[in-house]
């Protein structure tokens, strides 16, 4: 399953490029509020799906996706090919050194399973996340930013076109390959549904691409996107999909439950 690129619509990235810990609290609500009205008022329609400057967000954040009705994030990566609740994990502490280790040497909580709720670990009550990461963007290694350290600008096209295939090659490899395992004994059945919920969990991935315009709009980058998109709209009649951000949210949400 594949975001999809040439059905429009319309979401969010706040225009500061800064990260929300760069801004006050207040600060980062009126950002939030002023992109909203804009977008807004261009296109006609409220945006529903937020993607964080420099995938940083933080509670705070988080609560005004919320109170605004959006129903979607795209700037966490905690699972890379499958949408998930967005979790509601407490701040991260730095240790302190002067106490004793264990003070501060705690695992971070984790639910049991990320694509399914789990009383135990909190998530948004309306908020799915969709995956994101360095390692499917085309900025960081194409783009040559002055002011950020981990920029490029003279990666070859071809090494990025070929890890974005290999990552799309591995995921589908191993999904076709659960189910070509040999069926269990009748004592290992699982129920019906349980059965279909883990057929939905090996057969179905998502696979984001983040593109920005100043980058992949670039001659030299162009042919790339479009020879990555008719590689994977050759795998069309294989069982892929294009899809819209909202609509892989929203058939998250019924999956899991949430409104």
């Amino acid at each position: 399953m594949l975001p999809a690129a040439a059905s429009r619509y319309v979401a969010h990235i706040d225009g500061t490029a800064k990260g929300a810990y760069q801004m006050t609290e207040e600060q980062e609500s009126d950002v939030l509020r002023k992109c909203i009205d804009l977008a807004t008022n261009l296109t006609g329609k409220k945006p529903i799906g937020y993607r964080a400057p420099l995938y940083q967000i933080r509670e705070t954040t988080i609560s005004l996706l919320e109170k605004n009705g959006f129903e979607y994030d795209s700037s966490l990566t905690h699972h890379d090919s499958q949408a998930y609740p967005l979790p509601l994990t407490s701040p991260i502490q730095p240790p302190d050194f002067s106490k004793p280790a264990s003070s501060w040497m705690h695992p971070t909580p984790l639910p049991s399973s990320l694509t399914s709720t789990d009383a135990s670990f909190p998530t948004s009550a309306s908020l799915i996340e969709i995956p994101c990461n360095w390692y499917g963007e085309d900025e960081t290694p194409l783009s040559y930013l002055p002011h950020v350290h981990n920029s490029h600008g003279y990666v070859d096209v071809r090494v990025i076109e070929q890890m974005w295939k290999d990552r799309f090659e591995w995921l589908w490899e191993h999904a076709h390959e659960d189910l070509e395992q040999p069926p269990q004994s009748p004592t290992q059945e699982k129920s019906g549904q349980a059965a279909r919920e883990d057929e939905e969990s090996v057969t179905e991935f998502i696979f984001p691409i983040v593109l920005h315009p100043d980058t992949s709009g670039m001659a030299h980058i162009i042919g790339m996107i479009e020879r990555v998109l008719v590689w994977l709209k050759g795998k069309e009649g294989e069982g892929v999909e294009f899809c819209r951000y909202e609509d892989i949210a929203r058939e998250a949400k019924v999956r899991m439950g949430k409104k």
